[in-house]
């Protein structure tokens, strides 16, 4: 908890009242007060303001860290694979399911028991990635079930697949090294950073024989559901793995196969759009971790709070603002969060956070409050809470706390360690708001 300090002064005929959270320790004697440290406000006013006060009023603030139940992962911007190991945050481990579609309705291949596959390919257009590259065992697995776009996917829904690995193991070439930064040679082209995933040759004859006989894509995907994204990395190092970002419907992403009929070589391309359904299945295990203790006790919020996309929310309460007198006008209300971050670690914080609320009872809905960007310089979320704390004030919603969580927060991986009040590093969180009774 933070006890957070209000100072009243005279000026005139108004009262302009400097309002900032502090952190102090009371005895009975001046002398053996030992201040400790602020985590709230420690900068937003000088000590010989505060001596030279009218007043001092105290309230609290608290943070911690919640789990989100529900998570919808249906039509990300990425599509997400691979796993890591994380220090703070455990294990994560993402796949995907995505339905396929056609480049042109009911085309022809010729006498396709004399057509042979040369190759076939899945690619991928790289998004991004979050943690440390390296090499990653990725396998494809066919749908049996529909996926429909009347329901609801989210983060832990499964649908049944077949038993059969897609990506040929003869020569472990389903085992892969992603690189984001190296541009792609396909044929005499050369082409945006690509994960390119080979497919069994079997498989894509099939599948060319299923196009051939749809006249569209809803009776293409009505005999093939699609395809199921993993990988199989067993255990790994702490620090060690990474989450690929896939811009799935980028036009470089298709699944393309190469084959020769009548004596001619061509391709054909399978791909998403649009309509074709898809969602991320996201695994994350912080149970051993020092997250969960925090979730468990939010006490243990004082050192250190969390979020992570997917999984859980950072939550800041401001119990004391229902004290604030109702005859006043808000001129600034700013929270400043700063984060654990080592420069360079592939670990990074969230370039945008969205601030969010329940802002009315009875109503579970998040509000987004405000979306900040991450302040490199300060290393730290800078968030403007004026119309938030004017409002509650006003009586116009009511004080629940909020909400902080990475903007992308069910197409991406992203985690924030936030400095508690408590924290060991050299800036904690601060609280100021700025403020004219009438």
């Amino acid at each position: 908890m933070i006890e957070t300090t209000k100072i009243n002064k005279l000026k005139m005929w108004r009262k302009m009242i400097l309002f900032f959270a502090a952190f102090f320790c009371l005895t009975t004697s001046i002398t053996s007060c030992k201040k400790k440290k602020n985590p709230i406000g420690a900068e937003a006013l000088a000590s010989e303001s505060i001596m030279s006060s009218d007043g001092v009023d105290t309230f609290k603030i608290q943070t911690y860290t919640v789990e989100e139940d529900t998570v919808f992962a249906m039509d990300p911007e990425f599509n997400l694979i691979g796993s890591y190991n994380d220090e703070v945050f455990g294990s994560v481990e993402a796949e995907f399911y995505t339905q396929l579609t056609l480049s042109g309705f009911s085309p022809e291949f010729g006498d396709m028991n004399t057509l042979s596959i040369d190759s076939a390919v899945m690619a991928f257009e790289f998004g991004g990635y979050y943690g440390n590259l390296n090499q990653q065992l990725f396998e494809v697995y066919e749908i049996s079930e529909e996926l429909s776009r009347d329901s609801s996917y989210t983060r832990t829904s499964v649908v049944q697949t077949s038993s059969q690995n897609l990506v040929p193991t003869s020569n472990n070439q389903g085992l892969i090294k992603p690189d984001p930064n190296k541009r792609a040679i396909v044929g005499n082209d050369t082409l945006n950073p690509q994960l390119r995933i080979p497919l069994d040759p079997i498989f894509a004859k099939n599948l060319l024989t299923i196009a051939e006989g749809a006249s569209n894509d809803a009776d293409f995907v009505q005999t093939f559901k699609g395809l199921k994204f993993k990988v199989n990395n067993g255990m790994l190092s702490s620090g060690e793995g990474s989450i690929i970002y896939l811009a799935t419907t980028k036009p470089a992403s298709k699944l393309t196969v190469y084959y020769t009929s009548n004596g001619e070589q061509a391709s054909y391309d399978f791909i998403v759009n649009g309509s074709a359904v898809d969602f991320n299945h996201v695994k994350t295990d912080y149970s051993s971790t020092r997250v969960q203790q925090v979730i468990d006790d939010h006490t243990m919020g004082d050192d250190e709070f969390y979020a992570q996309a997917f999984s859980t929310r950072a939550k800041v309460d401001f119990s004391s603002l229902n004290d604030l007198p109702e005859n006043i006008v808000v001129h600034s209300a700013t929270l400043e969060l700063p984060v654990s971050y080592y420069l360079g670690s592939n670990f990074y914080p969230s370039s945008e956070v969205n601030v969010s609320a329940r802002l009315f009872d009875n109503d579970d809905k998040k509000y987004v409050v405000s979306t900040v960007a991450y302040n490199k310089s300060r290393r730290s979320y800078v968030i403007n809470l004026r119309t938030y704390v004017q409002n509650i004030v006003k009586g116009e919603i009511e004080n629940n706390g909020i909400f902080i969580s990475p903007k992308k927060y069910n197409t991406t991986v992203e985690r924030i360690v936030f400095n508690g009040i408590n924290s060991t590093n050299k800036k904690q969180p601060k609280l100021s708001i700025v403020y004219t009774v009438l």
